[in-house]
């Protein structure tokens, strides 16, 4: 799996977001020459020109929205398990702010799938031993208010359903 995402990591260019990468991601996010902006939400760190070692930038997931603006973006890397508790708004975010792709690696609920192609996002999965790869290309992907209300709306239904089927059962 790693040597996809490497594979993945030397392809990128241009404003790059990564989410949950480890310390050997990092460094190849480092290496890239043709990535001119990378932020990370796990807080790595680099050396700089002079040698010494910088922290890259964080920022608070919840904000991401309000950072960075409609289809700045370029490519979002992200590590599922580290994304899972928050994909109830990081769904339509990524939607909103990423211009071409977004990479979801590690133990991916086949679930986000669907919730993607809800906005005509074009998806590829790689399957390995217990691991995937999900290539979510945002490229003809379009997002508006009503349609988020609506499918937020949806999914919380469905969330309340399934927490009373619990309840019942259990």
């Amino acid at each position: 799996m790693y040597k996809s995402l490497y594979d993945i990591i030397s392809n990128m260019s241009g404003f790059v977001l990564a989410i949950g990468t480890d310390e050997k991601l990092g460094k190849k996010l480092e290496n890239n020459e043709l990535i001119t902006k990378c932020d990370v939400l796990n807080g790595f760190s680099k050396n700089n020109k002079k040698g010494k070692r910088e922290k890259i930038k964080t920022i608070n997931i919840k904000k991401i929205r309000k950072i960075y603006k409609k289809k700045k973006v370029d490519y979002i890397i992200c590590n599922y398990e580290q994304i899972s508790k928050y994909l109830k708004t990081f769904i339509k975010d990524s939607v909103f702010i990423n211009k071409t792709k977004l990479y979801f690696y590690g133990d991916v609920d086949k679930n986000v799938i669907k919730k993607y192609q809800r906005y005509n996002a074009d998806i590829s999965i790689k399957e390995y031993k217990k691991t995937s790869i999900i290539e979510i290309d945002n490229t003809n992907s379009k997002t508006d208010f009503i349609k988020d209300l609506k499918y937020r709306i949806i999914d919380g239904f469905n969330s309340a359903i399934e927490f009373i089927g619990d309840i019942l059962m259990g």
